[in-house]
């Protein structure tokens, strides 16, 4: 770019060797001669000048253009990587809530997780003291399901959830158990060291009445801490073999009594 100093300069000599120039009239011949080339010389020297300016104005125009360009590109560029940093913004606080969501059902679970181990164990602990308690068969039919359960002495290698459905399973059982009259065979001591193959009649699991197939001994059971306790009641062999052969459906059915509780 040139200076609008020189510019200004250029314009004053331009100027003075024009007004010079109306001299020669007045001058000799040499000295207007000398002036006419000094005024041509200054004449190109302007148009030079001039053409130089509207050069510069050109180039300075053409650099505008790209300059603004530039600047619209990259004015682009900082609208979208401010919308990709408000993007990424929200996703990370998407994944933050869910990260804090998931953090909450996990503790939840935890929580409930540690309240149902409680009541599993505790569970775990009143069926163990009641499985003396029951009838041989019944004991014998949920052994499987005890065995899946821990103790105050021995911890269970099985999941809660196994340990969850073992106690479901047998306190299932038992309900189904005292719920109805079952009949099975078992050995019963009659006598001190004496043994005898019975039919056992179970009324749910608070009764039970024994006999031989002859009839000839007979007697009830109830239970207590350490199993059934079984009382020898001969004189109810009769009455308890009708009920045998009527849960068995040998004879119509009938109205029995049955005594509900032990004699002292």
């Amino acid at each position: 770019m040139i200076h609008c100093s020189n510019a200004k300069g250029i314009e004053s000599r331009f100027v003075h060797s024009v007004f010079l120039s109306f001299l020669v009239f007045f001058s000799p011949q040499a000295f207007a001669a000398e002036l006419l080339d000094e005024t041509k010389e200054a004449v190109q020297e302007w148009i030079r000048l001039e053409q130089l300016i509207s050069q510069e104005n050109r180039q300075w125009r053409e650099e505008k253009s790209s300059i603004e360009d530039l600047l619209s590109i990259l004015d682009t560029e900082r609208r979208i990587l401010e919308e990709q940093i408000e993007q990424a913004q929200q996703t990370a606080s998407r994944a933050d809530e869910e990260r804090a969501a998931l953090v909450e059902q996990l503790t939840a679970y935890q929580e409930i997780s540690a309240s149902l181990q409680s009541e599993v164990s505790n569970y775990e602990r009143q069926l163990l003291v009641l499985q003396p308690r029951l009838p041989l068969v019944l004991q014998r039919e949920l052994s499987p399901r005890f065995s899946l359960l821990g103790s105050e002495n021995q911890t269970s290698t099985r999941s809660l959830s196994e340990r969850l459905q073992a106690v479901l399973g047998i306190l299932s059982e038992i309900e189904a158990f005292d719920s109805t009259i079952v009949l099975t065979t078992e050995a019963i001591e009659v006598d001190p060291g004496r043994e005898v193959e019975v039919q056992v009649l179970y009324l749910g699991l608070s009764r039970a009445f024994y006999t031989n197939g002859s009839g000839t001994i007979a007697g009830i059971g109830v239970p207590d801490e350490f199993g059934w306790e079984w009382q020898r009641e001969d004189d109810m062999a009769s009455a308890i073999l009708i009920a045998v052969e009527v849960y068995e459906s040998r004879i119509s059915p009938r109205l029995i009594e049955l005594p509900m509780q032990v004699r002292q």
